[in-house]
């Protein structure tokens, strides 16, 4: 917000006496920062929820790769230097779930593994059906997290530090994430990296099919 409101009246101030390019960053700073206080506020409205139980699942077919190229343009629009690469086979049949919550909570998985990976390092992310089970794996190549922190990273504000290249975060996203997650009957755990560096985040999705009236609502 101090960003937001200094930029904005620098601008104010002295927008005549600054070239395009000054003006173009100070705009692009109120932007970026307006974005991830649009992004704070929604976790807290979606916490407040999941602790109310207003979590609301309404279902729909979506492709994955759908689900995960949605997630990653909008982590792309807000850090344009991340780096992704994307395994999403194309034979992958769409899933039978609540699509806005869990483009979330893959976003929210992507978003962290971003802001763990040092500069020129790629998130991976790899969507694979294991025994009846949609598999999404997301990789970063940070410094991992010891063993003693991996149980908490899904509590309630809490972050972990070291490897942090970017503003330290509200320690909500992969909260939020476990929370959406398990109201579809899925699981999110924190496993270690290849060759012990970086973190893998698993998300699993059973892969449910809607009730006959389910289909006949929705014809």
């Amino acid at each position: 917000l101090a960003a937001m409101i200094g930029s904005a009246d620098s601008l104010s101030s002295y927008a005549d006496a600054m070239d395009a390019s000054d003006r173009r960053a100070l705009l692009d700073t109120i932007l970026v920062e307006g974005e991830r206080l649009d992004r704070y506020i929604q976790n807290l409205l979606d916490m407040t929820r999941l602790g109310h139980d207003g979590l609301q699942i309404n279902r729909d077919w979506i492709g994955v790769d759908e689900l995960v190229g949605s997630a990653a343009r909008r982590l792309q629009r807000y850090q344009p230097d991340v780096l992704l690469k994307l395994d999403i086979p194309a034979e992958l049949a769409p899933i039978w779930v609540h699509p806005a919550l869990v483009e979330q909570a893959v976003f929210n998985v992507m978003e962290n593994a971003a802001k763990f990976s040092p500069p020129g390092a790629a998130v991976e992310v790899q969507a694979r059906l294991v025994e009846g089970e949609l598999r999404i794996d997301v990789l970063d190549a940070g410094p991992g997290i010891p063993d003693d922190e991996r149980a908490r990273i899904f509590d309630m504000f809490y972050s972990v530090e070291r490897g942090d290249r970017g503003r330290h975060g509200t320690g909500l996203g992969l909260t939020i994430c476990q929370g959406m997650i398990g109201a579809h009957g899925g699981s999110v755990q924190a496993l270690p990296g290849r060759d012990g560096r970086g973190t893998l985040i698993r998300i699993t999705l059973p892969l449910l099919q809607p009730h006959p009236a389910d289909d006949t609502d929705d014809s």
